[in-house]
């Protein structure tokens, strides 16, 4: 008996005092989007509250830190907070199932929760092009980004158009790009 005493007060102090290996806090990104329009070039992406666009009342500038998927080798984008909260908020896009127009916005748990039927929601279907730092949506191969003015005091917001979707408003195209912050 005292030989296993001694054998496991032995192994639980080396495992004790082994070092604690540190991983390193992911990188942060903020969101930027690059036009022909100088309007919108240059601009960070805020929140209206869930949607993620250009907004003057916008208290910060949207960041994420990409979680890869294990078998896709596409990324989740997982927003950082400012309120210090603990559940999960992903950049998701957000439409009608069978619309050509997604949102861009801030989904809290989307893993967890339950949409309205016909309610089309992607959180893990994003590319990040190292070479441009463009985020591509890979679930609708062909669209791209556009902003639709929001209101008239040169606010917009941020979607993602698929090649086949038809919109009869006005709307820029633009790129969505990601850049570190510290």
């Amino acid at each position: 008996m005292k030989w296993q005493t001694l054998a496991l007060a032995f192994l639980t102090s080396t495992g004790l005092a082994s070092p604690i290996i540190q991983r390193d806090a992911p990188k942060v990104y903020a969101l930027r989007l690059v036009s022909k329009t100088p309007s919108l070039d240059g601009k960070y992406l805020g929140t209206d509250g869930t949607l993620l666009g250009v907004y003057k009342g916008s208290p910060s500038v949207v960041k994420f830190y990409p979680v890869p998927g294990p078998s896709t080798g596409l990324f989740e984008l997982h927003r950082t907070t400012t309120t210090g909260e603990q559940d999960v908020h992903n950049i998701a896009l957000v439409g009608a199932e069978t619309g050509g127009l997604l949102d861009l916005a801030d989904v809290k748990n989307p893993a967890a929760t339950t949409f309205p039927k016909g309610t089309k929601v992607d959180w893990n279907s994003f590319s990040l092009d190292k070479e441009t730092n463009s985020v591509v949506y890979a679930g609708a191969p062909g669209g791209r980004w556009v902003a639709f003015p929001s209101g008239n005091n040169g606010e917009w917001s941020v979607k993602w158009k698929s090649a086949s979707a038809i919109t009869i408003q006005v709307y820029m195209p633009v790129d969505v790009v990601y850049e570190e912050v510290e």
